[in-house]
């Protein structure tokens, strides 16, 4: 008898001892597949369901802190390469008017106006780095001397074409949506010559310069640059300044930013602004960028590629404080301030 109950007891102990063992493996279980479950629901509800403002905000906010590469397996690889960067382009989109190149002045411009001026605002929520360029000749377009494969930062393609200032450019894509900056995006052009977008009839929103150094800024074709006599040339958007009035644009929150405008007199106006949490701020709205380039008396205006990409150098030094951990991003193309022909670069 004793041995009997001895067993009993010993089996009842070994029943107990596995009961802990079986509710973790199915507390584990369960949480796997409640986490499997609102994953998948939620990347269906934000990528394919019926709010589309959601779902451009999350493809923006990864897109413009260098994490494009996240939003294919977020997807659960429902959402293509191709309408990321279509997306891209899309939410740039301008309005196909733009200031008549008449109102923008024209003339032959000599070595006394070749200054460049740098100013500091402290607004509100953000810093702001606003660099004048008298002398719009002076500026380029620059583009990766590694296209199709990787991209530059802002400072090594200064030094590449030899400039004295520049700023982050225009829309691009990477390879993987690894953030590399390996692809202009648009229609790209430098010196006259088509970079990217060579044959295609399509329209984008484009920001170009012409050979008389008049900015233009709107949707337009390849064709339809080339009959401006435009030199210069890259896509981003939207107008934020239009025959010197504010245009209006959605809202897309506070993030570092980047803008170029041009006055009726031709000086060009060169605006980044820090932001996500640099020294406490949360950057610039387009409102603010907008009210910026007015009180600089811009008569056109247009934002550039932002967020992590926003830079500006100057004098071989980084002007402003990019959010990204690893500094300035690699960038597709940007906008540079060559050095004034037959006399000071300053």
């Amino acid at each position: 008898m004793d041995r009997t109950r001895r067993e009993e007891v010993t089996g009842q102990q070994r029943r107990k001892g596995n009961q802990p063992r079986r509710s973790k493996k199915r507390w584990v279980t369960f949480t796997v597949a409640c986490f499997l479950y609102i994953f998948v629901s939620s990347s269906l509800l934000i990528f394919h369901g019926p709010f589309s403002a959601v779902r451009n905000y999350v493809i923006d906010t990864f897109d413009e802190t260098r994490h494009g590469y996240l939003l294919r397996p977020l997807s659960l690889f429902t959402v293509s390469n191709a309408a990321i960067e279509a997306h891209a382009l899309a939410k740039n989109g301008m309005v196909s008017e733009t200031t008549p190149i008449s109102e923008i002045a024209t003339r032959n411009y000599t070595n006394g106006d070749g200054a460049i001026h740098l100013y500091t605002y402290h607004g509100e929520t953000f810093t702001a780095y606003i660099m004048v360029v008298d002398n719009p000749k002076r500026i380029r377009v620059a583009v990766t001397k590694y296209i199709g494969q990787n991209g530059e930062t802002v400072q090594q393609m200064v030094n590449d074409v030899g400039a004295v200032a520049g700023i982050n450019g225009g829309a691009f894509s990477d390879t993987n949506q690894q953030g590399t900056g390996a692809n202009p995006l648009g229609i790209t052009m430098h010196d006259g010559k088509v970079i990217t977008g060579a044959g295609s009839t399509a329209k984008y929103p484009e920001i170009a310069f012409t050979s008389g150094g008049q900015m233009i800024a709107g949707d337009y074709s390849l064709s339809e640059l080339q009959q401006k006599n435009v030199q210069e040339a890259l896509s981003f958007g939207p107008v934020l300044v239009l025959n010197g009035q504010p245009v209006p644009v959605p809202d897309q929150g506070y993030n570092p930013r980047t803008a170029i405008g041009q006055t009726a007199s031709g000086k060009v106006i060169l605006i980044v602004t820090d932001g996500r949490g640099q020294y406490g701020q949360l950057g610039a709205s387009m409102a603010d960028i907008t009210e910026l380039m007015l009180q600089y008396h811009a008569v056109i205006a247009a934002d550039l590629d932002g967020g992590s990409s926003t830079t500006m150098v100057y004098n071989g030094r980084l002007v402003n404080t990019p959010v990204d951990l690893t500094g300035a991003r690699s960038v597709a193309t940007s906008i540079v301030v060559m050095p004034e022909v037959g006399g000071s670069s300053q």
